[in-house]
């Protein structure tokens, strides 16, 4: 997935990765998650257009376990000491120092998560951001398939009961 993709290798993983999409994913008007370094697995696209994507920009370099493709994580496998570091280890400001200001069109939005990611989630509160927050929430929602209306449901709750 991560050759050259100049050689006739990378083409063959981009063909096998379409065919394990085609067979595990699901697929939604005709259209599946595109893994390309542009879409980033939250556009979806047909599969001429994910082929296209993959051989002309690339796949996303983070994504190596097909979870939006249907490849299952088995947690299982990692040992007891490293599985509860899977989800709570956020290296937030490792993150957000690879952002940098030069990749936002708008320094507003840098500096609006540079500020989340830094300002505790409630007076007192030691153990969460409020952007650490939301990305442990987007990750639950992700993980377990959550759709866009039950989770906003949820936050709207949480809102109400926060209030």
């Amino acid at each position: 997935m991560h050759a050259s993709r100049i050689i006739d290798v990378y083409e063959n993983d981009v063909e096998e990765f379409l065919q394990f999409a085609q067979r595990n994913a699901t697929l939604v008007n005709g259209k599946y998650y595109c893994p390309c370094v542009n879409c980033l697995n939250v556009r979806r696209q047909s599969i001429e257009l994910i082929r296209e994507h993959l051989l002309c920009d690339g796949f996303l370099k983070s994504y190596r376990t097909w979870t939006w493709h249907g490849e299952v994580v088995n947690l299982s496998s990692i040992p007891q000491s490293q599985e509860s570091n899977v989800y709570h280890e956020d290296r937030m400001e490792d993150m957000i120092d690879d952002i940098e200001e030069d990749n936002f069109k708008s320094t507003q939005v840098y500096d609006s998560l540079k500020d989340d990611s830094e300002k505790s989630l409630y007076p007192g509160c030691t153990r969460f951001t409020r952007l650490s927050t939301i990305l442990k929430l987007f990750n639950i929602k992700a993980r377990n398939g959550w759709t866009d209306r039950s989770f906003t449901e949820l936050l709207e709750l949480l809102h109400e009961m926060l209030l």
